[in-house]
């Protein structure tokens, strides 16, 4: 019997439906722009919350090309029948499988509250590991501490360029100077419209996507295969217009 994943995606986003449109929900996130994009990065909710939130995703393409990306169940504890069938994929033998593993990869991104410097709005930041590497080598640097802090903390250039179809941010860094995030009035303001970026990470249900991963190969069904870990050396990329897919 052939999975009908069009029939499931929709089925799940009937039951997933938050009452907003893809553009609001777009929105929300901060667009990098090519060049220098400046932000300030903002603390946790309170003392016991991280200031980002973390998880890995699979991009999976059905028949039609359409790409839904399916956050990792591994990387939360929970068993990952997709992560099954990547490392499945890897020892078929067969070239078209290894290209398939390779789009379906669980590659890491993270997610921020930070606040536009041109707009002055609060925006999730959704970046991946190589950005992400920057931004917490700053926060380990001892001429910069902790940069979320509001009162000195520092703002963070993100400089942006495309070589060969990829974003580098090798320039990206903190200004040099420390300062305060903004007013106390305007701090307050920006505090109280974090959005839920811990929220983001919506698992799926262990049946939902071991369906979703046997239609990507049919022949891993029951099959036992090794845990092992998958790599983090990915470029990053830009999935907002697939987050809501």
């Amino acid at each position: 019997m052939t999975i009908d994943l069009d029939a499931l995606r929709a089925k799940h986003n009937e039951l997933s439906k938050t009452g907003t449109g893809n553009t609001d929900f777009l929105s929300n996130f901060f667009a990098v722009k090519d060049g220098t994009n400046v932000i300030r990065i903002l603390p946790g909710k309170d003392e016991d919350s991280l200031f980002y939130a973390e998880t890995k995703i699979h991009r999976i393409k059905n028949a039609n090309g359409d790409i839904r990306n399916f956050h990792c169940r591994k990387i939360h504890g929970e068993a990952c029948p997709v992560c099954d069938t990547y490392y499945a994929l890897w020892k078929t033998g067969s070239k078209e499988d290894e290209d398939t593993a390779r789009q379906i990869k669980p590659r890491s991104r993270y997610y921020l509250n930070v606040v536009d410097r041109e707009t002055g709005d609060v925006k999730i930041l959704s970046i991946g590991v190589i950005l992400f590497k920057k931004i917490i080598g700053a926060m380990l640097d001892e001429d910069y501490g902790d940069i979320t802090d509001p009162t000195v903390g520092h703002d963070f250039k993100i400089h942006k360029v495309m070589d060969g179809g990829w974003p580098k941010y090798d320039q990206s860094q903190p200004r040099p100077k420390p300062s305060e995030a903004g007013t106390k009035q305007e701090f307050a303001v920006w505090m109280d419209s974090l959005h839920d970026i811990h929220g983001l990470v919506k698992l799926e249900e262990y049946e939902f996507a071991k369906e979703i991963s046997e239609s990507i190969l049919p022949s891993t069904k029951g099959r036992s295969i090794p845990d092992t870990e998958s790599g983090d050396n990915v470029s990053d990329d830009d999935y907002l217009s697939k987050l809501k897919s």
